[in-house]
């Protein structure tokens, strides 16, 4: 009997820029993960004024919907997507030090060698 080779149950098809896509959904996951320890400690402690923890929130979750949108972005390759990608890897710069680690490497992966149109 011959058995005919079977695809896949859930084939994976690559789309351009998986790696940084990837960064950007991780470094959201974080700004998540962040924020929502900040919201418990001043739950516990009461210690930030009340609009200075709105502010912060907002700040953050804007961090957050950005390098979602990057995270989709990027994976079409096209200009919209490079440069959100460049624009929220500078700003992971300033997190030091995994988000820096996290912008550098987003940086080099937006470089013209290593962008997939």
């Amino acid at each position: 009997m011959v058995m005919n080779h079977l695809p896949p149950l859930y084939p994976h098809q690559k789309s351009k820029n998986e790696t940084l896509s990837l960064v950007h959904g991780i470094y959201a996951g974080l700004l998540f993960c962040a924020l929502a320890i900040v919201w418990y400690v001043e739950y516990q402690q009461s210690t930030i004024p009340m609009i200075e923890l709105a502010v912060l929130s907002v700040l953050m979750l804007l961090m957050f919907g950005l390098n979602v949108l990057a995270c989709i972005k990027v994976k079409k390759g096209n200009n919209a997507g490079l440069i959100l990608s460049r624009v929220m890897a500078v700003l992971m710069l300033l997190s030091f030090p995994i988000g820096t680690v996290l912008g550098l490497f987003s940086l080099w992966k937006t470089s013209k060698k290593q962008w997939e149109k």
